[in-house]
């Protein structure tokens, strides 16, 4: 879970006269009266990772409180619901598949009961002063993915409004292991009736529970390094103890890559000029991510991927699939076969 610190300073007030305390007049973009209002649902939708994108899969239509443009989003000014308050906006289908989250914006603030404060300590064990958010034990929603329950964690952020990012106040959920939820997977998260409630004990009315739906995008490859090069006869020259790396867009099953599947052939150049000699190819994972899987030549010796001073050509057939680590398959691009070249150095 990505964790929050958090540090609330409570600051009461009230004006004497006439022998009675008022409340002072509140200033904010927030609607405390009535039951806390679900105004948007919003899904992680940032290709890095970053957190910084945020993709509405549910609008409250005629709302006027519910988020429009948002100026000060991280990735530049976003449009997250539309202008138009009679609209509502299209379900997320590409949430990325690694580390996702889903973030409720309610019109107001809620119990701060709703998560349990948790003490950050140092490394010798030793209190921080500083506070980390949790709804490990609250528990106040419920994620499904492929209709199987997802375990999750997060916190309550009761900062922001509909301008701010991230919106705010809200409920930011995370699941435990995003790895266990399969590319592809239709998901829903719903509000438990009995559990998120504002400050008066009002709660969420029941025709904004949800379920709220959203889709984790299809398994893909993002990237080769090396990549194929532009121009055939200016192929880029790699260290040969370097394999070559496929990066996806979700923790793999490095099994689902099959050695057999992939030709790995020496040639003269990267046309495929004579004289061409075959190799096995080694299948293994990545040492720096679980999203990426390696390929080697099993000819090569000691710590090498490669033979040395040779021009190599990999090639993956058309639409051969691969799985992420729950089972979710994918294929490599159908247009054309995938045909890497490049060379090694001496």
């Amino acid at each position: 879970m990505t964790g929050r610190s958090q540090g609330y300073l409570a600051a009461t007030a009230c004006v004497l006269g006439f022998g009675a305390c008022t409340a002072p007049t509140e200033h904010t973009d927030l609607r405390p009266d009535g039951p806390p209002e679900v105004l948007a649902v919003l899904a992680s939708d940032d290709p890095d990772g970053a957190g910084a994108v945020e993709t509405a899969t549910f609008c409250k239509a005629g709302d006027d409180k519910r988020p429009g443009l948002v100026p000060a989003a991280l990735a530049g000014p976003t449009q997250v619901c539309p202008d138009d308050l009679k609209m509502g906006t299209d379900e997320v289908t590409d949430t990325q598949p690694v580390d996702w989250y889903v973030r409720i914006q309610f019109d107001e603030l809620l119990n701060p009961k709703v998560e349990d404060l948790l003490p950050v300590t140092d490394s010798a064990g030793k209190p921080t002063g500083i506070f980390q958010g949790s709804l490990a034990n609250t528990q106040p929603v419920t994620i499904t993915c492929a209709g199987v329950n997802v375990p999750y964690d997060g916190y309550y952020d009761p900062s922001g409004n509909s301008f701010t990012w991230p919106l705010g106040p809200s409920l930011y959920i995370q699941p435990l292991d995003t790895s266990t939820v399969a590319t592809g997977s239709e998901c829903q998260v719903t509000v438990k009736p009995d559990v998120a409630a504002d400050k008066d004990g009002n709660h969420v009315p029941t025709a904004q529970l949800g379920p709220y739906t959203f889709k984790i995008a299809p398994l893909a490859l993002v990237s080769e390094n090396p990549g194929q090069p532009k121009d055939l006869t200016m192929p880029s020259t790699i260290d040969a103890g370097k394999p070559l790396v496929l990066t996806f867009n979700a923790t793999m099953d490095v099994t689902s890559l099959v050695a057999g599947q992939v030709t790995i052939v020496d040639a003269a150049d990267c046309n495929g000029t004579a004289p061409v000699v075959t190799h096995t190819a080694v299948i293994g994972m990545d040492k720096n991510s679980d999203q990426a899987i390696d390929v080697k030549d099993s000819g090569a010796a000691g710590t090498d991927a490669w033979l040395h001073a040779k021009t190599y050509i990999i090639t993956f057939p058309t639409g051969i699939d691969v799985k992420d680590a729950a089972g979710g398959a994918g294929h490599f691009p159908d247009a054309n076969k995938l045909t890497i070249c490049f060379k090694t150095a001496t």
